[in-house]
């Protein structure tokens, strides 16, 4: 499996993450972006808790110190463990040398000149949203805002305790939001029901406070206090500004298995981010075979951290090993925007390309500009 060098995610992040300051030390950490399967963006990973990643999937992970820490599977083990490096039960990560990629840390805590991602992100998330029924989190000591709901027409609400005894009416006269009305206190644990004019529920608020000053010790105090949409928003947006998007593709038998001639294969996709996928075949006679998606007329829109599985329901034909011994190769290549145009063989699924389409396809990348691109190979053997 081989995918992007992760050498741009260090030049990113380290000239532009702030440090949160926070008097306790504490080795919970929020996921920022993960292409793993049961890693979900803004997922807290509490302190001493293994990670396990399959080979080709990436997490990062955003620790309250400020310590942005990036792994690559295979990997099995506790991040943050040790003061400087990422300890594992099986050491696979702690023992690669200078030269390996499956592990990458950066003490974020330089150059705020250029602005800070993390902060700008976690201010916006911050906004209530009255609309939205479930934990949302307030900054201790701090007025939070109340975002507009997006209802037509519905700029006056009323806000109330849980038991009815407080109220206090908010309404938007123009921006987008307004702060929360200084007659109705907040407090951890409190619930709080935003009303129509008609007296109708449009949503009820568990109020959570968090006492952490801000920076990254905020971010994880979000996600440890079950704010799971605001983290979640804050996270996707300090991943679009920081890191590159990630691609992961597996085999259902695993990289190093072998598959016995006419055998079927399944595959499994992931990205970091919603992304246009673009999967090529190579058969053993060196033909390059577009296999998703699966039509002119198919979407090549895939959901962030949602498996896309082939052969399924967006490409029903089966994948099988070929007739006799050889190697097979999937490559995919995945983008931040649509590339109908520059892709070779769009409207040719599972039919054999020219024999210079590899050479165009790889032609096809290199001019890309303006676009974020990841890309992933697997090779498979026929036995």
């Amino acid at each position: 499996m081989s995918t992007l060098p992760f050498s741009r995610l260090l030049a990113a992040a380290a000239v532009t993450l702030g440090c949160g300051h926070t008097t306790t030390v504490r080795a919970e950490a929020v996921v920022v972006a993960s292409s793993a399967p049961g890693y979900a963006q803004g997922q807290l990973v509490p302190d001493g808790q293994a990670v396990r990643l399959p080979d080709g999937a990436n997490a990062t992970l955003l620790f309250a110190n400020g310590r942005l820490l990036r792994l690559r599977g295979p990997y099995d083990g506790v991040p943050g463990e040790g003061p400087d490096s990422a300890s594992t039960g099986r050491a696979t990560a702690a023992r690669a040398g200078p030269g390996d990629d499956r592990f990458m840390q950066s003490d974020l805590g330089a150059a705020r000149a250029l602005g800070n991602p993390l902060d700008a992100a976690l201010d916006r998330a911050l906004a209530l949203d009255p609309a939205i029924s479930g934990t949302q989190c307030v900054k201790a000591g701090s007025t939070p805002l109340l975002r507009r709901p997006a209802e037509p027409g519905l700029d006056r609400l009323m806000l109330q305790d849980a038991g009815g005894n407080t109220g206090a009416p908010v309404g938007w006269s123009g921006g987008a939001t307004v702060p929360w009305p200084q007659a109705l206190p907040l407090a951890d644990g409190a619930d709080i029901r935003a009303l129509r004019p008609d007296g109708s529920t449009l949503g009820t608020l568990h109020v959570r406070l968090v006492e952490e000053e801000g920076g990254a010790a905020l971010a994880v105090g979000m996600a440890s206090a079950g704010c799971t949409g605001q983290i979640g928003a804050a996270m996707a947006a300090l991943r679009d500004a920081t890191l590159p998007l990630d691609l992961s593709v597996s085999a259902d038998r695993g990289a190093a298995a072998a598959y016995r001639p006419g055998e079927d294969i399944r595959l499994r996709i992931r990205t970091d981010r919603d992304a246009h996928l673009y999967c090529y075949l190579r058969n053993a006679r060196a033909q390059l075979i577009p296999i998703f998606p699966a039509g002119a007329a198919r979407s090549t829109r895939i959901a962030a951290n949602a498996p896309l599985d082939l052969p399924g329901d967006r490409m029903p034909l089966p994948l099988r090993a070929g007739d006799g011994p050889g190697e097979l190769e999937v490559r995919c290549i995945a983008a931040s925007r649509n590339l109908d145009d520059e892709m070779p063989g769009r409207a040719d699924a599972f039919r054999p390309l020219a024999e210079d389409a590899a050479v165009q396809l790889d032609r096809a990348v290199a001019r890309l500009r303006d676009t974020e691109v990841a890309s992933a190979q697997l090779f498979l053997k026929i036995r």
